[in-house]
């Protein structure tokens, strides 16, 4: 039968090839390789060289993309003249010294390639001056390790490394580089996340001798602020909470955006692991589920978090690129982080601070203006300090009878939805002496219009409230609360399902078989690669059995837990919440719309309904005057 190969290739599959040493300038391309993949890995290399050398100020000048000029300019410790020969070779780095260092790495660059690989595709320069030096010294090389000799030139403290047309000596590659716009926007949102990652570090960004970007290092509150408005935009400012966590040896901080300031794609999702950018899926994972219950279909959480954690416990030498990290205890990190975020976003509207957790301010001075001018849920400075303010009236107006504590409202079982607390369901308690009103979050209401939404005063002005929607949340909230304190009922298959799965699914079941117990579900063993399921719980009697566990088995694989169960009966709960709670049309008293508001402030993730959209919105006064150009 004939080759189908050609001859030419049947020869070169047949020929053997001696072993042989590579060139250095042929192996340093292969190594460039590895780092440079195009202009944005450049600037990424050079700019984690700048923040290990402790600068505070960093510029960035690119020209055509990056392909004609990447120049990364620092006033950091310098390189010292006698060790400026050895930082652009191969293998050579002052971060790393044992493999001790290795396991523990507390630096963003460290493998000791980049010099050495960017200088062997690149026209190259290196100008350096430490604090030891009298003058400043230059290095230059035009690729493939053709280096100058040292030379003194004029210079300030710090490094400048220039990078002239990138690939010149490599065209293969440089057909693979896109238009300059392109590979700009790679290296803007790079540099972008780099300014997110270092605050205390100032920066400059110039593209074809525009400056694109510039921020000053954080020195207070209001270059915070600023600073944060510039790269993240105003609106995520004004709808985002400040979050500070911490547990044992892991502690997280940032701002997690409201989830009715949500997005149709991932692009507003930074997450930072002791100051290096990562894109790590099990975190990415971890913070989508704190969203779950509050989030629209299809909708995106934005957020900025820094996770800080030992470094001993966290492997960043995973990839070339070290975009991805390994934890000790991924588990750990994955329910430290989920349950920080979950708490934040759906803290109860009365909940204070304290009990050693910081949720921040609202990062804006002014509330955030939604469409049409309404404010979004909670749009305003602090959670929890508005709730105490006072407010001065000529005479009371709140009914402070106890007795419409105890309106019967909206049953739920034989238990009532207006319960005694020690909180006015008035809506604010009256001072007889001094004539002034605490204000609770949601006010007191006045009226209800169409049979669909109350309408209610509070300190900041008029509230809207969807009142089936937040009823729904309410209910739905109770039944979750009532499933999470039992077991849940288990009811048995009329015949048992045996499912076919890979031994590896099969270990993944017999490490967390407790957690499906848990559940309700009673599986067993068949063989090594069979499960027979004889019962699951009561409420996913009709599920897909097969798809279900399988699922299941899949998250425990990647998050060391499930949430498919937990997603699966949360969405019939909320079935039977939305059946359970008040219809639109049902004409409710005074009494009961404040027993609800009251309810709702008692309530974690009141905001929204259970499908994640506004339960209410806030019109300020100011709002108000201007429907009716008062004051102009």
């Amino acid at each position: 039968m004939d080759s189908i190969l050609s001859p030419d290739a049947t020869s070169l599959t047949n020929e053997r090839r001696q072993i042989s040493q590579l060139p250095s300038h042929l192996a340093d391309q292969i190594a460039a390789g590895e780092v440079v993949e195009r202009p944005a890995s450049v600037v990424k290399e050079l700019l984690e060289n700048a923040l290990d050398s402790g600068a505070t100020q960093v510029d960035i000048v690119i020209e055509q993309g990056g392909e004609k000029l990447i120049q990364v300019t620092d006033n950091g410790s310098g390189i010292p003249q006698l060790e400026l020969s050895l930082a652009v070779s191969r293998h050579a780095t002052s971060k790393i010294q044992s493999v001790d260092d290795l396991s523990a790495v507390k630096t963003l660059g460290f493998r000791g390639e980049a010099l050495a690989s960017i200088s062997s595709v690149s026209r190259f320069q290196i100008v350096s001056k430490s604090e030891e030096s009298g003058a400043a010294w230059q290095l230059s090389a035009e690729g493939e390790g053709n280096w100058s000799d040292l030379s003194p030139v004029a210079g300030t403290l710090g490094t400048q490394v220039r990078v002239e047309d990138l690939f010149f000596n490599t065209p293969a590659r440089k057909r693979f580089l896109r238009s300059a716009q392109t590979e700009f926007s790679h290296i803007d949102q790079l540099v972008k996340r780099v300014m997110l990652s270092r605050p205390e570090i100032g920066f400059k960004l110039t593209h074809n001798a525009k400056v694109v970007r510039q921020v000053l290092p954080v020195v207070d509150e209001a270059t915070q602020q600023k600073r944060l408005s510039q790269l993240m935009g105003q609106p995520f400012v004004a709808q985002s909470l400040r979050v500070e966590f911490e547990s044992q040896e892991i502690k997280l901080s940032g701002w997690v955006g409201l989830p009715t300031f949500n997005r149709s794609q991932t692009d507003m999702q930074y997450l930072f692991v002791n100051g290096r950018i990562v894109r790590d899926r099990l975190l990415s994972y971890a913070v989508k589920q704190a969203y779950a219950d509050v989030l629209y279909h299809g909708r995106h959480p934005a957020y900025l978090l820094f996770l800080e954690i030992p470094h001993d416990l966290v492997d960043v030498n995973v990839h070339p690129a070290k975009y991805e990290v390994r934890f000790a205890n991924g588990r750990w990190v994955y329910d430290f982080l989920r349950r920080s975020v979950r708490d934040a976003v759906g803290r109860p509207l009365n909940a204070e601070q304290g009990s050693g957790r910081s949720f921040g301010d609202f990062s804006s001075s002014s509330a955030a203006t939604g469409a049409n001018g309404f404010q979004n849920p909670v749009a305003w400075q602090d959670r929890g300090a508005g709730m105490q303010s006072a407010m001065q009236f000529q005479s009371p107006a709140v009914n402070t009878d106890r007795s419409a504590l105890d309106a019967r409202l909206l049953q739920y079982g034989a238990e009532s939805f207006a319960e005694k607390s020690g909180v006015s369901e008035a809506g604010a308690s009256y001072d007889g002496q001094s004539g002034s009103v605490q204000f609770n979050k949601l006010g007191f209401a006045k009226m209800q219009l169409h049979g669909v939404f109350i309408l209610a005063e509070n300190q900041q002005g008029l509230v809207l409230v969807d009142m089936h929607a937040a009823h729904e949340r309410v209910v739905y909230e109770r039944l979750k609360k009532q499933w999470q304190e039992h077991r849940l009922i288990s009811q048995p298959l009329l015949v048992p399902m045996v499912l076919a799965l890979e031994s590896s699914q099969v270990e993944v079941w017999q490490a967390f078989s407790k957690w499906f117990d848990k559940l309700g579900f009673e599986i067993e063993q068949m063989g090594p690669e069979q499960l027979k399921v004889t019962a699951l719980p009561a409420l996913l009697s009709k599920s897909d059995v097969a798809g279900l566990v399988n699922d299941m088995l899949a998250d425990l694989a990647v998050a060391g837990q499930t949430q498919q169960v937990e997603e699966h009966i949360n969405a019939m709960l909320s079935t039977m919440a939305c059946h359970g709670s008040v219809r639109a049309n049902r004409q409710l008293t005074i009494e009961e719309m404040n027993a609800l508001l009251r309810e709702m402030e008692r309530t974690e993730r009141s905001d929204q309904c259970n499908h994640g959209r506004p339960t209410w919105v806030q019109l300020s006064m100011e709002q108000l005057d201007a429907l009716f150009m008062r004051g102009k």
